[in-house]
Parts: structure tokens; C-alpha cells; sequence
């Protein structure tokens, strides 16, 4: 039996580069449990020219579909890539709902990462029927909020494409529950985010050693993940505390940005890490900032953070507040550099409230958000799939 595991990109659309996120991240580990309970994963993408590729024991199959819109462009690489399995027998996983089309067959699941468009319109760019309207118009205006309607509607449109569905946070099945005059149909499994747990006796051998505060952001650098309000929040407190250092860990269009913020400044290290090095990033920290601007499911940055016993500070955005309880497993905040600069600030005075965040943070991430537990209950919904 095969897994067909459809989405836009998980390489390039030359098939030479692996893509660094977390969707790319999730199916990379979902097809490799497919490969152990011996179902073969492929992963089909849309391409510029047809090509195949086997990317760490993965095959990747890359299908051109002509530049169609959106919903023709979905279709078409479905229809193409059902050449490669059998419909009737084999899985298809589409690796975000966006990207599921009808068929006939329930040996299918869709995966819903959480509400993409809970952030303001400023953050959005105008595109195809809402090209050419003034600006304020589109961010504030009547076509902002009709705009706002019409992403709601697609997003239930897109859920319910697919008989099963996996959910990896509570916000979005709890929202798509308020649109319902009945119960929700379908199958629907929330199965969140998860982190490698690494031993407890690994936790305290640097944070015991130094006496510096190292505060980490270990995200892409884009505005909405919060890379404006963070480096006005590591200014002023880096006036204010000569013990304290910043790390900005990761790649995107706000690096640059960054680093202008930061010119001549000694505390603040602008870096870039691979998937593998997450684990020693996060315990070479005290504190792992998460300031999400919105777009956030079961956050992969706030398991990775609390999975190594860091102090997480992270906005209330999406399934964040899944993860975290305000004060005893971390801080929550509104997503703004005032609130955010208060809780780091907290942090920073009071060791004793970091240790005691660190603590239940590494709890919560062991019993609730560890790879096995995610291994497991996918396990489960690929067996009744496997069964249909």
C-alpha cells in the first residue's frame, strides 16, 4: 500500500532544495512513519518541469501544472498524480486541507494546521479579484472585512473537502463548531504539534554554568511572527540589563531588517540553525520568545522551547493558549513589544519564577506534546483509514 502525501512545496519547484518549515517539517516525519508501518510514502508537489527525487530516504515526485488558479491547480495535481497509486486502495494525505479535492474514496485525510487569516489585512497583499482597490479600502475598509468573510467561508469550504480530517490544535475545530447549526460530520482527530524530548539531565548542564541571560527567537523572520515587536523589545531591554543577550535564530525577508537593528551590537547573535540543531539552540537558552503576531496552530517553536525546559514567553495567538497555562507553564501576552517587553522583563528579575516555568514547561511538553504521543495516535487514524 502506498501513501500519496499531496501539497504545494515540500522541495523547491526544481526539486534541488528542501524547504525549511514547519509543514515541510511535520510531513517529512509523517512519511517516515508511513515507511514503518510499511506503508510507502510519496510526496507529489507542484514543479516548474516534472521531476523525481528520493530526498532522505523520501521520493518526491514534482508535477508542473501550468499556473492554473488555485482551485484548477490543486485538481490538476491530484489528477496527475493519481497516475502514480491507485485511487481505490492506496492514502492520500493532503498535507494542508488547502490542498484537498473530492474523490471517491474515504481512504483519505486532510490536515488542518490552524486559522491562517486571524491577522490584519495590512499583512495581506491584494491578489486576484482584489488587485487594483485603494488601500484603505482593502486594510480597513468594507473590502477588508468582505475580504475576511470570504477566507472564513474557504476555510470550512476546504475542511470539509475530505471525510477525515486531522486537526493539530482545539482553536480551529472549536471555531469551524460555532458555523454549525448541527453536529460536525465527517472524522476529526486533533493530534498536536510534538517535540523531541530530550533526557531531563541534559536541561541543567549549561543554564547551571552561566551567568549571562540568554534570551532566544527561533522562528522565520517574517513581520507576522513577531520579528518587529521582538527587536523593539531586545533594544530597550538590553539598555536596561547589562547581563542579559538576545539570539535571533532562523532565515526569511525580515533578516535584513534585523540585522540593521542590531549593527555593532555585541549581546545580539543573528543566526541560522537546521532542523537537526534545534535541541542544542533551545538548551543553550534561558528564555525562547514566540511572539506570533496570528497563523499559529500547536505551535512546533513553543514544543521545541518547552521540550528543552526553556521559559516561554509566547503572544495568545491560535493554538498557542493549547499549549501554555499563564504563570505556570509559561507567560502569555498580547501581541505587542509593550506587553512583550513586560513578561520578558519579569523573567529576567525573577529566577525563581523561570525555574519554576522551565520545570512545568518540560512536564507539559513530556506527557503531552512528545513525538511518541503524536507517532501514536497518527498510528491509530492510519490504521481505520487503512481498514476503510
Amino acid at each position: 500500500m502506498k501513501a500519496a502525501i499531496i501539497y504545494s512545496r515540500y522541495l523547491n519547484k526544481s526539486g534541488n532544495v528542501r524547504h525549511i518549515g514547519g509543514i515541510e517539517t511535520y510531513l517529512y516525519n509523517l512519511a517516515t512513519l508511513c515507511k514503518e508501518i510499511k506503508i510507502e510514502p510519496i510526496i507529489f508537489q507542484l514543479a516548474n518541469k516534472d521531476f523525481e527525487r528520493t530526498v532522505d530516504d523520501i521520493r518526491v515526485i514534482g508535477i508542473p501544472t501550468d499556473n492554473r488558479p488555485g482551485p484548477f491547480r490543486k485538481t490538476g495535481l491530484f489528477k496527475k498524480a493519481s497516475q502514480f497509486f491507485n485511487v481505490e486502495k492506496d492514502i492520500v494525505i493532503f498535507g494542508a486541507d488547502r490542498f484537498a479535492v473530492s474523490y471517491d474514496s474515504n481512504r483519505c485525510v486532510s490536515i488542518q494546521h490552524g486559522i491562517p487569516f486571524d491577522l490584519p489585512n495590512r499583512y495581506l497583499s491584494p491578489a486576484g479579484i482584489w488587485r487594483g482597490w485603494s488601500e484603505d479600502l482593502w486594510k480597513k475598509g468594507f473590502l477588508g472585512k468582505l475580504y475576511k468573510l470570504s477566507a472564513r467561508r474557504k476555510a470550512i469550504h476546504d475542511y470539509e473537502k475530505c471525510p477525515n480530517r486531522v486537526c493539530v490544535d482545539y482553536n480551529f475545530i472549536n471555531w469551524y463548531r460555532t458555523f454549525l447549526a448541527e453536529d460536525i460530520t465527517g472524522r476529526n482527530w486533533v493530534i498536536p504539534n510534538f517535540a523531541e524530548i530530550p533526557p531531563s539531565e541534559m536541561l541543567n548542564q549549561f543554564r547551571q554554568k552561566k551567568t549571562e541571560l540568554k534570551i532566544l527567537f527561533a522562528r522565520r523572520f517574517h513581520d507576522y511572527r513577531g520579528t518587529r515587536i521582538m527587536a523593539q523589545s531586545a533594544k530597550s531591554l538590553l539598555e536596561k540589563y547589562p547581563n542579559i543577550s538576545f539570539t535571533f535564530a532562523g532565515e526569511g525577508p525580515d533578516e535584513t531588517w534585523i540585522r540593521t537593528q542590531f549593527i555593532n551590537e555585541p549581546r545580539v547573535n543573528i543566526t541560522k540553525y537546521t532542523h537537526d540543531q534545534i535541541t542544542d539552540i533551545h538548551l543553550n537558552h534561558h528564555i525562547a520568545v514566540i511572539p506570533s503576531i496570528a497563523s499559529e496552530g500547536t505551535s512546533l517553536s513553543v514544543a521545541e522551547a518547552m521540550a528543552c525546559g526553556c521559559a516561554v514567553v509566547a503572544s495568545e495567538v491560535g493554538g498557542i493558549t493549547n499549549m501554555i497555562i499563564n504563570r505556570y507553564n509559561g507567560l502569555l501576552c498580547m501581541p505587542n513589544s509593550d506587553e512583550l517587553e513586560c513578561c520578558i522583563e519579569q523573567l529576567i528579575n525573577d529566577k525563581k519564577q523561570r525555574e519554576h516555568l522551565s520545570k512545568n514547561a518540560y512536564s507539559t511538553a513530556k506527557h503531552s506534546f512528545s513525538k511518541k504521543n503524536w507517532v501514536n495516535a497518527w498510528k491509530d487514524v492510519l490504521e481505520k483509514i487503512r481498514q476503510m
